[in-house]
């Protein structure tokens, strides 16, 4: 690659530039070690180059003379590009994949913000309306809400990144297809043919304006041809954008806007235009030609398309589309098929092909042969001369259809009839000609049968969704939004508390537990992780609603309802662990009515005020009973001395 330094006229600022051109893309690249001055950067934007921060380089999205006059402007020379098409998406492939790790990583430490705010705080757990902690919920719920929303859209975006990294390299193998790079050749060589013409058309009338003697009347009838725009003169009109053409100019129509012209002022005219046409065309056949070259030797390498190694047979089989059609007829550059449709198939969508067996192609005639053309006084018929469906104008239309056929029966086989339009513009009626010869439809025959076709089934793979993450729970919970709880008795078991509950009571495999006030669940959790039966009651529906939706799998059964109304529809349990309210001496009521579903040996764990009461009632009939430290519950909300008993069956 060649490096050439470049100087602008006015600061004399010198910038190192090269310049490439890769036939993969058909696109121009600048490259500049240093910043381009005001004048150079506005030029080169002017011409289409848009530029690349990520390769370093201003790029534009095809190939034109007027870049290339640019380039070698500022460059000296266009090299070619020493980086492959694959090479560049597998480099944007890279960086996609960067964008992407960061994004997950940002994701990721989102997420475990998310978690360290709510690690006693269960996904999805209610505000509880008049607790004491509603202030400090509603700010962790919007600490956490926020959070999350950084996480999903930070994990939506590292996705986002990781398909642009997959569909950049999907991207350059796909434009690498035989298939594609043929498209590509048959768009350029229509582009070429357009140009030649263009050239040609412009060389006829350079020799009309160009030729001796060319007087004022056959300028006139060539510029009603070639109406060319003539450059502006003193006297136009100012305000007016436009310039004369020649048929303008010779003709003096518009006076008012612009300046007289001369005949041999518009033959001079003429004579700079085409020339300057017919070598821009030469340019773009030029480079049209170098393209052509390139796709064909590309396309070559690659091994062509199956028309170019195969010849098509009538009975053979292609396959398009993962599906298999036989051939009917082959055309210039496409085949006639019949099988999951009827229809014509180009040669560049051929993936593969098989050649017909012995027979295939005599059975592919007789069963696409057209059935006979009958005329006989049918029901339903219109009678008409051979001079009336002359002068049918219906038929006079080349869209119009002829002939319909008419379909086997019992009684006969399919034929073919002339036809007219009937009482509608839609529908059409079959002709009995009556000066023609008569012929009857033929006698009912068995259908010839085609070759069997390969692949008749394709199998269709059932689609799969994707394993659900972390990051879809947090959007579920997002559109869920927060949810609030009037529950202003409601103290949560603090975890140590929790943890000291769960050691006494020496949970076992196997063994039923209930849990008679769920309230948000901290001790169903502590016990579900032995396994065993659990049976949790709460009188409150939404909080219910929440702890179904976090034990959703029914490993625990939590029923709707008031503790001291339930009787023995729960059943005996071996372990029970409560946490009741504590209002109004309502821990003395819960802890006795819990006592009737303990099982003989089981044993009862319980929280419960250290009042008069309760040391009256409770205490006697305890096994153990241990007054909390002051301030255990002060994170639930409350400085209520409590004590910690345990009941056996």
């Amino acid at each position: 690659m060649t490096t050439t330094q470049y100087s602008d006229n006015q600061g004399g600022d010198t910038h190192m530039m090269t310049a490439t051109y890769s036939p993969d893309d058909n696109k121009l690249r600048l490259y500049s070690v240093s910043r381009l001055d005001n004048e150079t950067y506005a030029r080169v934007k002017a011409a289409g180059f848009i530029w690349a921060p990520k390769q370093g380089l201003f790029v534009a999205p095809m190939w034109t003379p007027d870049r290339e006059d640019l380039l070698i402007e500022l460059a000296g020379e266009i090299d070619d590009e020493d980086r492959s098409l694959v090479d560049r998406a597998e480099e944007r492939a890279e960086r996609f994949e960067g964008y992407q790790e960061n994004r997950a990583k940002d994701a990721e430490r989102a997420q475990k913000s998310v978690a360290a705010i709510a690690d006693n705080i269960p996904l999805g757990q209610p505000i509880l309306i008049g607790h004491h902690s509603e202030r400090h919920a509603r700010r962790d719920a919007t600490r956490i809400e926020n959070g999350m929303r950084k996480a999903v859209d930070m994990w939506e975006t590292s996705q986002y990144w990781k398909s642009r990294a997959a569909g950049a390299i999907h991207h350059a193998k796909y434009k690498e297809l035989p298939a594609v790079r043929a498209r590509r050749i048959k768009r350029i060589e229509t582009d070429q043919r357009k140009t030649q013409r263009t050239k040609d058309e412009a060389e006829n009338f350079l020799k009309l304006w160009s030729a001796e003697g060319v007087t004022h009347e056959q300028a006139l009838a060539v510029a009603n041809d070639s109406s060319f725009h003539l450059p502006r003169k003193d006297g136009d009109r100012p305000d007016w954008q436009y310039t004369p053409t020649a048929y303008d100019a010779l003709t003096g129509s518009s006076p008012t806007l612009y300046a007289p012209r001369t005949l041999e002022e518009v033959l001079e005219a003429a004579k700079t235009l085409y020339p300057g046409i017919i070598a821009r065309c030469d340019r773009w056949l030029t480079h049209y030609a170098n393209r052509l070259e390139y796709e064909t030797a590309m396309l070559a390498e690659a091994g062509g398309l199956v028309s170019d190694r195969q010849k098509f047979e009538i009975g053979g089989q292609i396959l398009r589309r993962g599906k298999w059609f036989i051939i009917t007829k082959v055309n210039a550059g496409s085949v006639s098929v019949i099988g999951h449709f009827a229809g014509t198939i180009p040669f560049d969508e051929i993936k593969e092909y098989k050649p017909p067996q012995a027979g295939d192609t005599e059975k592919v005639k007789a069963a696409t042969k057209l059935p006979p053309l009958c005329n006989y006084p049918g029901e339903g018929f219109t009678h008409m001369t051979k001079a009336e469906m002359k002068a049918d104008r219906w038929r006079m239309y080349s869209d119009s259809p002829k002939t319909g056929v008419i379909k086997a029966t019992d009684t006969h086989g399919a034929h073919r009839v002339q036809q007219t339009r009937g009482k509608d513009v839609w529908s059409s009626v079959p002709v009995y000609v009556t000066d023609a010869p008569r012929k009857d439809p033929p006698a009912k025959a068995t259908p010839p049968a085609l070759p069997e076709r390969e692949g008749t089934a394709p199998t269709i793979r059932p689609h799969q969704p994707p394993a659900p993450t972390v990051y879809d729970a947090m959007k579920d919970s997002l559109k869920a939004g927060v949810q609030t709880v009037s529950a202003p008795q409601l103290f949560p078991t603090p975890p140590a508390i929790v943890a000291q509950m769960v050691e006494k009571a020496d949970l076992q495999p196997g063994q039923r537990r209930l849990e008679p006030e769920a309230g948000t669940g901290h001790l169903i959790e502590a016990m579900a992780d032995v396994p065993g039966e659990i049976v949790a009651v709460e009188i409150n529906a939404a909080l219910v609603t929440q702890l179904r939706r976090r034990w959703d799998d029914g490993s625990v059964d939590i029923r709707l309802g008031d503790f001291l109304t339930c009787n023995g529809e729960l059943g005996t349990f071996d372990r029970i662990l409560m946490n009741p309210p504590f209002g109004s001496a309502d821990d003395v009521k819960h802890i006795l009515h819990a006592r009737h579903f303990l099982k003989p040996g089981g044993k009862l764990i319980a929280l419960c005020a250290n009042g008069p009461r309760q040391q009256e009632q409770l205490k006697p009939i305890a096994e153990t009973w241990e007054i909390l430290p002051a301030g255990s519950f002060q994170e639930a909300g409350t400085n209520v001395r409590v004590a910690l008993l345990t009941i056996r069956g």
